[in-house]
């Protein structure tokens, strides 16, 4: 098992429940980075109202937004605040994608959903590190996670296709998320396959946050497209640089990317589930991932084995 954080305890901790919560930046830090942040303009001033043609989302995110200057300049200033905490924390990660994520008063609902896997290995893991620029609560709308909700499917995310959850997500607000409470510049640090959320923010400020996708120093990341021209549910994976998602639009992500390198197809394991078979899923989930850290490969018994 390649070790993901740098502390023993932590590392366990990640792999058990999906998730750690660690210090990141002091206070210094964190005032200098937020007045760089304040400095900055994206074409969407931070306050989109859903109607944009790159953003029908209601919170401002880096990657949507459609000035390049902007989102080299978020990109370039998060790399290097966070990446020399990252290394500090995370054993051997770098940054593949970075985003400020700004939920403007009474706005910012995100759906539930796991990250888009980046590593053609489904087996391997990819880490997302999530820091408020303020504290974060419930109020206004900070991040809700299903413990344990990692590695327990070879569910191959994308926007091209529903989450196998989709049956169930009045459920899952109700019943399995549950909010993160943060002070500024603690980090969430967490798998990218776990199922996460956040709501409206429901105070009267912008509640900002950092959020930075990090790959195994080693790895090549991938991107997944989904393929359906054939008589199977297919993906096509692409070869990625690191500045990809600075350079490109949502709309070149989602369509298939021609100026990126083709790494061939892979059968889609994708599966839709019902609330009971999460359940399951969830109870069985250490067995599952005992089985996937030790092997690599997911057990046939439990879950289907992509191709």
């Amino acid at each position: 098992m390649r070790p993901l954080l740098h502390d023993a305890h932590l590392d366990e901790e990640l792999r058990t429940q999906g998730f750690v919560i660690v210090p990141f930046l002091d206070a210094e830090e964190l005032a200098s980075f937020a007045a760089e942040v304040d400095a900055m303009r994206p074409d969407d001033g931070f306050t989109p109202t859903g109607e944009e043609s790159s953003n029908l989302s209601t919170y401002h995110c880096t990657f949507l937004d459609t000035s390049t200057a902007y989102k080299r300049e978020a990109n370039e200033a998060i790399r290097r605040v966070f990446q020399p905490r990252i290394d500090q924390v995370v054993r051997e990660f770098r940054i593949l994608t970075s985003n400020l994520y700004v939920k403007p008063p009474g706005r910012g609902r995100f759906e539930i959903h796991q990250n888009w896997p980046t590593l053609d290995d489904l087996s391997q893991t990819s880490l997302t590190v999530w820091c408020p620029l303020q504290d974060v609560d419930v109020d206004n709308g900070t991040i809700h996670v299903v413990p344990g909700s990692h590695k327990i499917t070879p569910d191959v995310s994308t926007p091209a296709e529903p989450p196998y959850f989709q049956h169930f997500e009045n459920a899952l607000v109700e019943r399995y998320l549950e909010p993160v409470t943060l002070r500024a510049g603690q980090a969430l640090v967490f798998d990218d396959s776990l199922v996460h959320w956040s709501p409206e923010n429901s105070s009267a400020t912008p509640r900002r946050a950092v959020q930075i996708e990090t790959v195994p120093a080693e790895a090549k990341p991938v991107l997944y497209h989904l393929d359906q021209t054939g008589t199977e549910a297919r993906f096509e994976l692409f070869e990625v640089g690191f500045d990809f998602y600075v350079d490109h639009s949502i709309a070149e992500v989602i369509g298939r990317p021609t100026m990126l390198r083709s790494l061939g197809h892979r059968l889609s394991a994708n599966r839709a589930m019902n609330e009971e078979e999460f359940s399951a899923r969830l109870d069985q989930g250490a067995r599952i991932r005992d089985h996937v850290y030790r092997t690599g490969r997911w057990p046939a018994d439990l879950v289907a084995e992509p191709n």
